[in-house]
């Protein structure tokens, strides 16, 4: 399967992606679109990747997307799009590249049929099912219809345009530690959006804001991690067992991603956070008794077992 930037990639480039299928593969633009829309939730929640080829139900937590690869092929009437099987709760992903008045028609409606099927079969409580309506624009039919049938169904019905599940698939590469949970919670934050709007527009504004301040705060509670292991491939692309932070801060201020990330929670990255999460992240070794703090790198293999025991006691705790 691809890597996470180029699905990110085509997702930001989508037109064009879409016009490659049309020239390469025709009338098969919409079943690439479901296949890429999978793909990314499958990069977003770290899941395994699986298809109704090869789908695994003995896998607890994977994403299905319902298509076939040999011949490829789009999900079956009467099936979902995708389904992702998350940590103590599910996604129904239906991906449509309509943006007329027959998005509602076609898409939401047939994805209530949908939802109650897959609980109804697998025995799932419908509070635990969120149906994420993947679209390039939301038609205002769909968005009224959504406002109207508030508290009428269990599951929450979520619309998320492409350009926004650009920021939550960025938001994931970005940060090494992104739980499910804080999905789910961005999802609550979505669905209360539809709640408190007053029209598309207005709702289409607060989801865009919402998940803009979500992706910063993520950022900003992985920024210790990041910059750890930013820092940490700075030291061994240097190669010396003794590295000065100044020399570790010059490499991360050229860096494109490093860029990227302070650039999105606001910030400028500095000597005492690379210091800091050298050491809070177990990457490095200070060496006193320098006007310059120096530091070593802690060798991969002595870093990967520190961790390994700390999962191990994690995992005996009941």
């Amino acid at each position: 399967m691809v890597s996470s930037r180029t699905t990110l990639k085509n997702l930001k480039n989508l037109d064009n992606y879409i016009r490659y299928i049309t020239q390469n593969f025709p009338s098969k633009e919409s079943t690439y679109f479901e296949k890429l829309i999978a793909e990314a939730f499958s990069k977003i929640l770290y899941l395994p990747f699986y298809t109704i080829d090869n789908d695994d139900p003995n896998v607890t937590h994977r994403l299905t997307w319902q298509g076939s690869i040999n011949p490829i092929s789009k999900a079956p009437k009467g099936k979902p799009d995708a389904i992702a099987y998350c940590y103590n709760y599910y996604l129904i992903i239906e991906a449509t590249l309509r943006t007329g008045s027959s998005q509602c028609a076609k898409e939401y409606a047939q994805s209530i049929r949908h939802c109650e099927d897959f609980c109804n079969h697998s025995k799932i409580p419908p509070k635990d099912v969120y149906v994420l309506l993947i679209c390039t624009e939301l038609h205002k039919d769909t968005y009224r219809t959504l406002k109207n049938n508030l508290g009428t169904e269990e599951s929450k019905y979520i619309p998320i345009k492409v350009s926004e599940l650009e920021k939550i698939l960025q938001a994931s590469i970005l940060a090494f530690t992104l739980r499910h949970l804080d999905l789910r919670g961005l999802f609550h934050q979505i669905y209360k959006c539809i709640i408190k709007s007053s029209s598309l527009m207005a709702f289409s504004k607060s989801v865009n804001n919402s998940i803009t301040g979500w992706q910063k705060d993520m950022l900003e509670i992985e920024k210790n991690a990041f910059i750890g292991v930013k820092s940490y491939e700075a030291m061994q692309k240097i190669g010396r067992n003794q590295i000065s932070t100044s020399e570790i801060l010059h490499k991360l201020q050229k860096h494109p991603i490093v860029k990227q990330y302070f650039k999105i929670i606001d910030d400028k990255i500095g000597i005492k956070i690379i210091e800091e999460s050298l050491l809070q992240q177990s990457f490095a070794r200070l060496i006193p008794g320098f006007n310059e703090e120096l530091f070593s790198p802690i060798p991969c293999e002595d870093f990967k077992s520190g961790s390994m025991r700390l999962i191990d006691a994690v995992m005996k705790i009941k």
